[in-house]
């Protein structure tokens, strides 16, 4: 399992941004697939991390959230992305290739959507339309009543 797979989607969208951002300082190779940096963080601080690439659970980041666990921060993440930049390219590429997809997928639902309402038998309609209600936000509720019923 590689590194972008230890890592939380959270730290792995921060950490793209902070490479971007180049808050990435000081990297230097130490050992084979090894590296150290500093990064800085969203406040003043600056954190001292370590990438270890072939085994990314060894990587190290003084940050509050990663100090003495084994977790994949976004300062890790930005370091790695400044190591291996076309991760990134390829990470964000892929993000935007499959919305790109789930767009699509989404308007051709919308498409759908009228006539396989229009199928439905008017008591199956009924219950899922008082399950959308009730189990909805709160506004749903309340907007459906004032513009079908003028309540509220």
């Amino acid at each position: 399992m590689g590194l972008i797979d230890c890592a939380s989607g959270n730290s792995l969208w921060r950490g793209y941004d902070y490479h971007k951002e180049n808050k990435v300082s000081k990297l230097i190779p130490v050992g084979d697939g090894i590296y150290e940096a500093d990064v800085s963080g969203s406040g003043k601080e600056t954190y001292h991390v370590v990438v270890d690439i072939p085994h990314p659970r060894r990587s190290k980041c003084n940050c509050p959230h990663a100090d003495g666990k084994r977790i994949i921060c976004k300062h890790i993440v930005a370091a790695y992305f400044t190591v291996h930049p076309e991760e990134a390219d390829r990470l964000y590429r892929e993000a935007m290739e499959y919305e790109a997809e789930e767009e699509k997928r989404q308007a051709e639902i919308a498409d759908m959507l009228p006539s396989l309402i229009h199928k439905m038998k008017k008591g199956d309609l009924e219950s899922a339309l008082l399950q959308v209600l009730y189990d909805g936000p709160e506004w749903q509720y309340d907007k459906f009543l004032r513009e079908y019923f003028d309540i509220y």
